[in-house]
C-alpha cells in the first residue's frame, strides 16, 4: 500500500465578531477576503495566496464570552527578520494582547492572542533540533546575531542536539 502524501491547507474557525476578524486577518496578516455568504451564519473565505481559493474560513457562530477552542493557528515565516518584524507588530497593535516568545532551539517563535482570544503562532525554523517540549524566551532587545548565537550554544549544550537536517 502505497502512502498518502496529505498537505494541511486551510484551517476554519467560528468567531464571535466576523467583521472584527476579517479587519484584523486582513489589516495584520494581509489575507485577502475571496469568497463569503452574507445571510444566514456568515462565512468568510480569506487567502494569501493566489494559488488557493482560502487558507483560513472565519464561521461566524461561536458565542459571545465563550472560550476559544483553538489550541494554535501557525504560520511560517522566511526568515529571522520578518520574525522580528511580527514582534514588533504584535507588541504595539492594540488588537493583540498577551505577546510571548519562546526558543524552541528547532525553531524562534512569537505567540499572541488574535481580538477573540485564540492563540496565533509566528515562526522561523532553525539549522539545529532539540526535542520538544523545550523553550525559553527570545530577548528581543538582543541583535540577531546575539539571539542566533545563544540558540546555537544552548541546542549543541542539550543532549537530545541533531541538525536538523539529521532529525528530517
Amino acid at each position: 500500500m502505497s502512502r498518502i502524501n496529505y498537505s494541511l491547507n486551510h484551517v476554519g474557525i467560528h468567531v464571535i465578531d466576523i467583521d472584527v476578524m476579517t479587519n484584523f486577518y486582513t489589516s495584520f496578516f494581509g489575507f485577502v477576503v475571496t469568497d463569503e455568504r452574507t445571510d444566514v451564519n456568515p462565512i468568510r473565505f480569506m487567502t494569501m495566496s493566489p494559488d488557493e481559493h482560502h487558507q483560513l474560513l472565519l464561521a461566524w457562530g461561536r458565542a459571545p464570552d465563550s472560550p476559544s477552542t483553538v489550541a494554535q493557528i501557525s504560520f511560517l515565516l522566511d526568515d529571522f527578520a520578518q520574525l522580528r518584524q511580527v514582534y514588533e507588530k504584535a507588541t504595539t497593535d492594540p488588537r493583540v494582547r498577551n505577546v510571548w516568545t519562546l526558543d524552541h532551539g528547532n525553531s524562534w517563535t512569537v505567540y499572541f492572542k488574535d481580538p477573540e482570544d485564540n492563540t496565533i503562532e509566528t515562526y522561523v525554523h532553525t539549522p539545529w533540533h532539540v526535542s520538544q517540549p523545550y523553550g525559553t524566551p527570545i530577548d528581543f532587545s538582543q541583535s540577531d546575531e546575539e539571539i542566533y548565537a545563544a540558540t546555537e550554544k544552548a541546542s549543541l549544550a542539550n543532549p537530545t542536539y541533531r541538525t536538523a537536517e539529521e532529525f528530517r
